[in-house]
């Protein structure tokens, strides 16, 4: 008897998926993508997905629940093979 895919192997799946885009990904489309999850449309509305994720302290981006996932792919792939992604949440003016 075949069971459904517990919920924690479709995650994965869809971890796994979001990694292998946010490594094809140009930098645009992952600040697009990030905008439209929020619910944002326009290109100048990344500004304030960014800053209202930002942390005062840490100067660190802070993900939410719409964001959870792809926040952890792209620290993933940023530190695997993507260094050029490290900058993208984290306050550059730093």
């Amino acid at each position: 008897m075949n069971f459904p895919p517990t919920r924690w192997k479709i995650l994965h799946q869809y971890q796994t998926e979001l990694e292998l885009w946010v490594e094809q990904a140009t930098e645009e489309h992952i600040k697009q993508y990030l905008t439209e999850i929020h619910g944002c449309v326009y290109p100048d509305d990344w500004e304030n997905v960014r800053i209202s994720h930002m942390s005062s302290q840490t100067h660190i981006f802070h993900s939410c629940e719409r964001c959870l996932e792809l926040i952890s792919a792209i620290l993933t792939i940023s530190q695997l093979s993507r260094p050029d992604l490290n900058g993208l949440l984290c306050d550059r003016k730093l």
